[in-house]
């Protein structure tokens, strides 16, 4: 793996583990927002290891995968959508608070869609 790819992926899997301790504390606005973060990281690992380019300055997860060419399930794709537009009301005090539930949901659908992201690397 490239260094500056190791660098996103080191990154990518730190906001993971930090979405997991706010999860576990019940910081659930964190845990999401910390669940996007590790999903946008690890596209841009792709990126960055695909292209030889620092990746564009986006948050928008659906952009990143159409642009890498990203074959994904519909499921995928939707998940990518939803999580995408969680972003805003996960920072800031927008909108009603989201439950542990769908936290989680979003966890568990970020921890494995970085897995199989991370498995196009190797």
């Amino acid at each position: 793996m490239k260094p500056e790819t190791e660098r996103w992926v080191n990154y990518a899997d730190a906001d993971l583990q930090v979405a997991a301790l706010a999860l576990e504390r019940g910081l659930l606005r964190g845990a999401l927002f910390h669940s996007h973060e590790s999903v946008e990281k690890m596209l841009k690992a792709l990126w960055v290891d695909s292209r030889d380019e620092q990746p564009e300055k986006t948050h928008n997860l659906p952009y990143l995968a159409k642009e890498l060419g990203l074959e994904l399930s519909d499921i995928q794709k939707e998940f990518l959508r939803k999580l995408y537009w969680e972003l805003i009301p996960s920072r800031y005090p927008e909108g009603e608070e989201p439950d542990r539930v769908t936290v989680e949901w979003y966890y568990d659908n970020a921890k494995e869609i970085c897995s199989w992201l991370r498995q196009t690397l190797r």
